[in-house]
């Protein structure tokens, strides 16, 4: 399993556009082709609830993705290792065993059919895990085993080590793709370049049949498609595996805060759900943009966290949609963020401040220089009372560092009204508070000042295009594709920042997909019947090769 799963990322290619000889891919060359990939644990999880639907599954402990972009699903940086495919083998076995006492749900004939219903259980099961069909040398491999456990055995045991195989198998593990002579994917992998960037797992039978039936290849056929991929549930789940690793809403199970702060296990579950909400009911399901995001007054609060925003709690146990304080806007004004970057005892300028140039403004300043004390600042007895601002000027205020913090500094200043908490303060350690603040060159007075600068601002479309684009291309050379990132970057300017306007124009452009449109299909035609000196047309997108799995 080892050296099939090192073989497997040994031979993976990288992202790259080939070149344009004779007019083969218009003024930007051939589509990028995608390097075999791993399936992030997210996507690994989700395929298997949808490979197995209504089976309870275990609780994979997997070691953790990498995320060198803030992203899970990184392509170069999901590489094997010996305790992943020794936890992806345990799991097979949990999860084989879980289908084996239900073989009457997942199997699709009555055991004493023996090796014929194997070969039938084989071809469902294993063609929706692969994604693709099989060539005939895998089935006939999958059969062998299947039939080798019948005769050793019984029929339970062959299904439950068969479907281990499958579920260890590269073909399922990883995206591997079979790019035809043509340059572009079969329809299987258009379909799954859909449906995980929209929904984060494999295909549904819909998407199967019609790439089945060759119903990918036309602008039609994939914006129907995707129009209704976007309607189904699971697309809410494809956004906020995005969004939730975007805006870093995992931080808010790392973070520690003082007794007496108001935190605690609860809290830290509601401000979770908090975030979760606002996210999927205001800017999925509502269509909103980066500026309803930044600015929106709408969030969602319980009796837990109301006081946070000195508003009055709901019943115990309710969730409430609420109009914000006139003092707050926005996701960067709400509980979830604030308490996220904030220390245990004070609020954090820093964290805040890298936040908004990271991830809304896509600055990348590097790590601190080595040496440099990194504790967190507090006031200096010898000197009286300070607040928090005095402290990190103090601290941060040399030379070394200001490169750095003269630019993190001046942002996360502005959020000095709000406390580790989130909760609205006038004043630190009873002295004024100071939120003047600067970003990108232009003062702000506060945090609401803030927001409706980057609102505002394209630098932070141009930024949150390229995060959608990160994830979507798995942190791969094809975010920096001038055709298919200009395109993209329009349509989100077109469309006022929908974010769910950005998945759709995403998922439905020709280079995302890898297809060519049918003008630079019919321009290679004619450019290879010239070469030719014979008419040859244009091979549809359905049209399979033979590729080194011996398909046809």
């Amino acid at each position: 399993m080892i050296t099939a799963l090192a073989a497997v990322a040994v031979g993976a290619g990288c992202w790259g556009s080939i070149g344009d000889p004779g007019a083969s891919g218009g003024e930007c060359g051939l589509p990028p082709v995608p390097p075999a990939r791993r399936l992030s644990h997210t996507e690994y999880r989700n395929t298997v609830r949808d490979l197995f639907p209504g089976l309870s599954l275990p609780d994979f402990q997997l070691a953790p993705d990498p995320t060198p972009t803030g992203f899970d699903n990184d392509a170069e940086a999901l590489q094997p290792s010996a305790l992943l495919v020794n936890q992806y083998n345990a799991a097979a076995v949990e999860i084989a065993a879980r289908v084996g006492r239900r073989m009457d749900t997942y199997v699709p004939c009555p055991a004493s059919e023996g090796s014929a219903c194997g070969a039938r259980f084989i071809a469902d099961l294993a063609t929706r895990a692969y994604r693709r069909p099989l060539a005939p040398a895998e089935l006939a491999t999958l059969q062998q085993v299947f039939d080798t456990y019948l005769a050793q055995s019984d029929f339970g045991v062959a299904v439950e080590l068969t479907t281990q195989v499958i579920l260890q198998s590269p073909a399922f593990l990883y995206r591997v793709e079979s790019i035809g002579p043509d340059g572009e994917p079969s329809p299987y992998d258009v379909a799954s370049r859909l449906s995980y960037l929209l929904w984060a797992t494999m295909p549904d039978e819909t998407l199967f049949a019609a790439a089945a039936q060759n119903q990918l290849a036309t602008a039609a056929e994939l914006d129907a498609q995707v129009e209704r991929m976007l309607a189904d549930p699971r697309a809410l789940d494809g956004f906020m595996t995005f969004a939730s690793q975007w805006l870093d809403l995992a931080r808010i199970d790392r973070v520690t805060k003082l007794s007496g702060s108001g935190f605690s296990e609860p809290v830290r579950q509601v401000l979770r759900e908090e975030a979760r909400r606002f996210l999927a009911e205001v800017i999925y399901a509502r269509g909103g943009t980066v500026t309803d995001l930044l600015t929106s007054p709408k969030a969602f609060i319980t009796a837990e966290t109301a006081a946070f925003y000195g508003l009055n709690p709901p019943p115990a146990g309710s969730w409430a949609e609420v109009d914000l304080p006139p003092e707050r806007k926005g996701f960067l004004m709400q509980a979830q963020f604030l308490a996220s970057h904030g220390h245990p005892n004070n609020p954090s300028p820093v964290l805040r401040g890298l936040f908004v140039l990271s991830d809304l403004l896509c600055v990348e300043l590097g790590s601190p220089p080595a040496g440099v004390d990194m504790s967190i600042p507090t006031g200096d007895p010898q000197m009286g009372p300070t607040t928090n601002r005095q402290n990190y000027d103090r601290v941060t205020g040399a030379e070394l560092c200001q490169t750095c913090h003269s630019i993190i500094n001046p942002i996360g200043y502005a959020f000095e009204g709000f406390d580790t908490m989130g909760r609205v303060r006038d004043s630190d350690n009873g002295l004024p508070l100071d939120t003047t603040g600067v970003v990108a060159g232009r003062a702000v007075a506060n945090a609401s000042a803030l927001v409706d600068f980057l609102a505002g601002s394209e630098q932070v479309r141009e930024c949150v295009t390229r995060k959608y684009m990160l994830y979507a291309t798995a942190g791969s050379d094809a975010i920096d594709d001038r055709c298919l990132t200009r395109d993209i970057a329009a349509d989100f300017t077109a469309s006022g920042g929908s974010l769910r306007g950005l998945m759709k124009s995403i998922a439905t452009h020709p280079r995302f997909l890898g297809t060519r449109t049918q003008a630079e299909r019919s321009e290679a035609s004619s450019s290879d019947s010239d070469r030719a000196g014979a008419p040859a047309p244009g091979r549809p997108i359905g049209a399979r090769v033979a590729d080194s799995r011996g398909e046809q």
